[in-house]
């Protein structure tokens, strides 16, 4: 009877997120496809640079890497962290979009014109980027240049201004070749300029209650109407803003950008992780190889329990599975809508991956290209602790027209537990 009853929670379970989150997830979902989308979510590279020599020698710099903040506020502008190597890059098939170097400041007693930007408050922080855009491929490119400083959640973010608090002689849009079509970028061209992000007193203090993001967004087309935008954005990089922070984050495991991570939908505990498996299998002209896998105990975010309710208070484990995907057929093959289970202790139970906290940039691989496809199972702690065999069924993949393709084949990988 105890089994049984193990099973039938366990097949619930996987619907339990589904039940949870449903709402503005649904909207959020519906974004277009890209072609020819080269996934950077690599978790070696989620932190940047914060080894403590580079702590050190940016956060004794007193000087300000944005003058036209004093000038503009007319307040009195403090440094309060610089990083002069964070690391943090898109490279989207060829065209970079790098953050050089970054500074946060407090500003204090600044004019009555400057408070409107900041709250109606006269004192406030600003974050200066320097960041460099680099058309690497052959034709010209059309970028919106839009970056996030992400707090609670992926819709609780503080945005980049080109513009506001810029000088303009360091402002991309207005220094780059093109002068007229701001999105376009030409081959072969390279800028580097300045970009500002705004934060009341109230949204610095709320950097320190979550695990803040840095994220270089897509929206790459080589037309100004945007078709076929491919919306890859970079991983989701720690946003660091001190030196204790900066040690804290260092000693942390590099998780899987699964949008548990990216999205600060919970914190992670790692329970195990196993990489460098490279398990091939192939399904007609498409090879998958098995990388990895990390399990973690997950622990939702204060602004985001309400998604994990139907869990219960027993505590939630995610296998993340970490996959790249050959495609060497004729056809884009869809990598948001397969249908993969895990199959516990011989069908003891059966869990399909969570759609919903799996990245959603890459939707399709192109005939060629090649991918990274992140898959999640989540699953009751309780439950977890007493099972002792995870097989993974990958696929089948599913066709436009809603029907099974390569006739319903899969593949199978066992997974180290």
């Amino acid at each position: 009877m105890r089994k049984a009853k193990v099973l039938s929670v366990s097949i619930l379970s996987a619907a339990m997120l589904l039940l949870a989150a449903c709402g503005n997830e649904e909207k959020a979902s519906e974004s277009p496809k890209e072609n020819d989308s080269k996934a950077k979510t690599e978790e070696t590279s989620n932190k940047g640079k914060t080894n403590e020599k580079a702590e050190e020698s940016d956060t004794k710099s007193g000087e300000v890497l944005n003058p036209s903040i004093a000038e503009e506020t007319e307040g009195n502008v403090e440094v309060v962290y610089t990083n002069k190597e964070p690391g943090f890059l898109n490279d989207i098939n060829g065209f970079k979009v790098s953050v050089n170097e970054y500074q946060i400041v407090k500003v204090t007693d600044m004019n009555e014109d400057s408070k409107l930007r900041f709250d109606g408050q006269n004192n406030g922080y600003v974050v200066t980027t320097k960041v460099t855009i680099e058309n690497g491929t052959d034709k010209p490119m059309y970028y919106n240049n839009n970056h996030r400083i992400q707090l609670s959640n992926e819709y609780d973010y503080i945005p980049s201004d080109w513009k506001t608090l810029v000088p303009e002689d360091q402002q991309i849009n207005k220094i780059k070749k093109n002068k007229e079509k701001i999105t376009l970028y030409e081959a072969g061209e390279k800028v580097t300029g300045l970009m500002s992000f705004r934060l009341s007193d109230a949204e610095f203090e709320k950097l320190k209650t979550v695990k803040p993001k840095y994220i270089i967004e897509g929206g790459l087309a080589d037309n100004d109407q945007a078709k076929n935008s491919n919306m890859q954005h970079s991983p989701a990089y720690d946003f660091i803003y001190s030196d204790e922070q900066a040690k804290q984050t260092a000693e942390q495991p590099q998780f899987y950008q699964d949008r548990l991570t990216t999205d600060n939908m919970a914190d992670k505990k790692m329970i195990f992780e196993k990489s460098g498996i490279n398990d091939t299998k192939e399904i007609d002209k498409v090879k998958i190889t098995l990388e990895g896998v990390q399990y973690t105990e997950v622990i939702p975010t204060e602004a985001n329990k309400e998604r994990f309710r139907n869990f219960g208070d027993n505590g939630i484990v995610a296998v993340t599975v970490k996959l790249n995907v050959d495609n060497q057929t004729s056809e884009p093959v869809d990598i948001s809508n397969l249908k993969t289970t895990l199959n516990i202790d011989d069908n003891r139970a059966k869990v399909l991956s969570q759609g919903m906290v799996e990245p959603r940039e890459q939707r399709e691989i192109a005939a060629g290209q090649k991918g990274e496809k992140l898959h999640v199972f989540l699953l009751r702690k309780d439950e977890f602790e007493i099972y002792k065999k995870f097989d993974m069924r990958f696929g089948p993949f599913v066709g436009t027209d809603g029907k099974d393709q390569f006739k319903g084949k899969s593949a199978t990988f066992s997974l180290p537990r």
